[in-house]
């Protein structure tokens, strides 16, 4: 038996799953057509044969996003901040795999409150309790947020400055892989 054209199309099929494994990756991002405050952008993902979706962002924009390397494996990074009317922020941050088994799995996933405003009377006055956090992200062997929360207080009377009532700095770290 003649095993020559078997071994030809094995040999085909080897490379083109490799060049599946190693195929270029792709970003579309498109825009709402509302352009709203609640409306979603999405972002298309491409690699080889596989192709998906992410939805997020604010104002009809799409999610932040990059390619990042976490101890020699590479995963897709989206992130993006959206507001609530009255005050208040949230950053949604997120890791994805981008290998062909679990192609766009989030593999992390973590929600900050970076702003919120509070408006209570004190003393008859009317007064704004203000959360404010500020996040500094570092990618290691892993994810680090290095978070500052400041509390304040400001009463609205004009020429009234805001009191600051605590400060506090901390680091949440997450292994990856």
């Amino acid at each position: 038996m003649n095993y020559k054209p078997l071994l030809v199309i094995l040999i085909f099929g080897l490379f083109y799953t490799n060049a599946q494994q190693k195929s270029e990756i792709s970003f579309k991002e498109v825009k709402h057509k509302y352009g709203c405050r609640n409306c979603y952008g999405s972002l298309v993902v491409k690699k080889g044969s596989f192709s998906d979706t992410i939805y997020g962002g604010q104002w009809g924009n799409s999610v932040n996003y990059k390619l990042i390397k976490i101890k020699d494996k590479e995963y897709l990074n989206t992130y993006y901040r959206y507001g609530y009317p009255g005050g208040h922020a949230v950053l949604k941050y997120k890791i994805h795999s981008i290998e062909e088994q679990n192609f766009l799995e989030p593999v992390f996933e973590k929600s900050f409150e970076l702003y919120r405003e509070t408006h209570r009377d004190y003393n008859d006055v009317p007064t704004n309790y203000i959360f404010d956090r500020t996040i500094n992200i570092k990618i290691k062997n892993g994810i680090e947020f290095d978070i500052k929360l400041v509390v304040s207080y400001c009463p609205e009377v004009e020429d009234e400055p805001c009191d600051q009532l605590f400060e506090e700095s901390y680091i949440e770290f997450y292994k990856i892989n």
